[in-house]
């Protein structure tokens, strides 16, 4: 009898001490999966957040670029002001050039005739280049109030 209630207590023993380290595996297995489940997320998250960044970038990218080439524009329409304006002053210089040989000096009626024609025609180019001019700055008018 004995023998046997050491048996059944050694069997007791083997049994509960089998179903208690088979519950902490299961537990250790379902905790490992919560864990792995939530580094998951946490990994899925970062991803997401490093997605959002790079577009934002990309947003802020692009926009520094169209504001680079709006400068560019701006700084390009204001160098072709300046030029036309010294071409206007050089035709404006030969014209009163011309004007004033014509003034002082008596030349033969062919050289008058020839400076005169000359003169007319520096006048127009002056129109058109103030033509230009005024073009040139309703379009960095135009530049500048767009965004």
């Amino acid at each position: 009898m004995r023998i046997l209630q050491n048996l059944g207590l050694a069997v007791c023993l083997f049994i509960t001490s089998q179903s208690f380290y088979g519950q902490e595996t299961t537990t250790n297995s379902s905790n490992q999966e919560i864990l792995l489940n939530k580094e998951k997320e946490n990994a899925k998250r970062a991803l997401d957040n490093q997605k959002e960044l790079k577009k934002r970038q990309d947003l802020l990218k692009q926009d520094q670029d169209k504001a680079l080439k709006r400068q560019k524009k701006i700084e390009s329409a204001q160098n072709k002001i300046e030029r036309t304006k010294k071409d206007i002053k050089k035709t404006e210089d030969k014209n009163l050039k011309i004007q004033d040989e014509l003034k002082l000096n008596k030349l033969p009626e062919n050289k008058v005739h020839q400076r005169k024609i000359k003169s007319k025609q520096y006048e127009l180019e002056v129109l058109k280049l103030q033509s230009k001019l005024t073009q040139q700055q309703q379009a960095l008018s135009k530049l500048l109030d767009s965004k």
